[in-house]
């Protein structure tokens, strides 16, 4: 463990007010937006890497991208290669034997919350590329898993909106690197600096993505796959801060996924609860161009959050999850006009449907 990062959780205090990160500036590119960049963003990130390549990834079940690993450490004999996994389900690459005997790379990610219980779904998506090269050295923050849905799309025709962000500040990297290091030992996360624009989860994420949700004063703009909370009316209610907000005058446009139940082998999520509370005063809509497994938020049109975190308790607090804030405005841009056009194709297939 780097001792940069002290090895222990931040101290909890009820007079604690958190503070929302600046977000990340010219360290942050837009590394790819999918369907688009397809399979060839995830190639050109592994073929980048000589010295080390550490990959945390939730699902992975894409044989192309077991082959471009298995490929990459032929091509590079010493390249460190590491993968931390959600499950014992890997691509047949990975697993020829069908007994889950996997490289000696594949190693089950042991993540634990600060409490020292097991996390619920370790569901962060992060890669880091030749991480202790100066100069060389990049972090990847994802919403898209290692499946064919995320990258491009899938046999069955179905794609997802997904962002992948690139950051090569020095710091951000370490921290990440600790926060890898400290999953693959099943030991407590490092603490993370208030001014770190890393969103973690068990960590800051709980605090500061309401936070983030209720500094809106213009416009909030939300691709996300689930909107959810436990019962009751409590202060982290996050369909309720949503709420205010459109109540207070904020302009707040909010995309989900097509509501369950679809025709068999459509995806589908479940917001049905979400919806019938927000709409009308919310503007959402759950009829996107392609399926909304993105994770992202733009407020006020200048800063955004894009990362693995939903919008739930669950995902903010039980979860292993990475996410970033971005204040780069060439990034918020791009991300603000992907934003756009996804919601100019959603009103007007909603509309088509409405008239049928």
């Amino acid at each position: 463990m780097d001792p940069y990062w002290p090895h222990h959780a931040p101290a909890k205090s009820h007079f604690h007010f958190p503070v929302l990160p600046a977000g990340a500036g010219s360290h942050i590119s837009l590394a790819g937006i999918q369907p688009d960049a397809g399979m060839k963003i995830i190639q050109d990130i592994i073929a980048s890497a000589t010295k080390s390549l550490w990959i945390e990834m939730y699902l992975f079940d894409n044989d192309h991208v077991a082959q471009m690993l298995l490929r990459q450490k032929a091509a590079h004999p010493g390249l460190d290669l590491r993968l931390l996994h959600h499950q014992p389900i890997l691509p047949l690459s990975l697993d020829p034997t069908g007994k889950q005997r996997f490289p000696a790379w594949a190693i089950p990610n042991r993540a634990i919350r600060t409490d020292g219980q097991p996390v619920s779904v370790h569901h962060a998506k992060f890669i880091l590329v030749d991480a202790d090269v100066p100069g060389k050295a990049k972090a990847y923050i994802m919403t898209a898993n290692f499946t064919a849905q995320a990258l491009g799309g899938n046999h069955a025709g179905y794609a997802n909106r997904e962002y992948i962000i690139c950051d090569t500040d020095p710091h951000d990297i370490a921290l990440l690197k600790a926060i890898f290091l400290a999953d693959q030992a099943g030991h407590p996360l490092p603490m993370i600096p208030a001014t770190s624009n890393l969103i973690v989860s068990d960590i800051n994420a709980l605090s500061l993505l309401p936070l983030l949700l209720r500094t809106a004063k213009h416009s909030l703009a939300i691709q996300i796959e689930y909107l959810n909370d436990p019962p009751g009316e409590g202060a982290l209610n996050l369909k309720q801060i949503v709420l205010h907000s459109a109540r207070s005058g904020v302009a707040v446009q909010l995309m989900l996924p097509p509501l369950s139940p679809q025709p068999m082998g459509a995806p589908a999520a479940d917001n049905n609860q979400t919806y019938r509370i927000l709409a009308p005063e919310v503007a959402v809509n759950v009829t996107p161009h392609y399926f909304m497994h993105a994770k992202m938020i733009i407020v006020d049109r200048q800063l955004a959050f894009v990362g693995s975190q939903n919008l739930s308790h669950q995902s903010l607090h039980y979860s292993r999850e990475v996410g970033i804030m971005i204040s780069n405005p060439h990034v918020v841009s791009s991300l603000l006009a992907t934003f756009n056009a996804d919601w100019k194709y959603a009103q007007a297939y909603a509309a088509k449907i409405h008239h049928q």
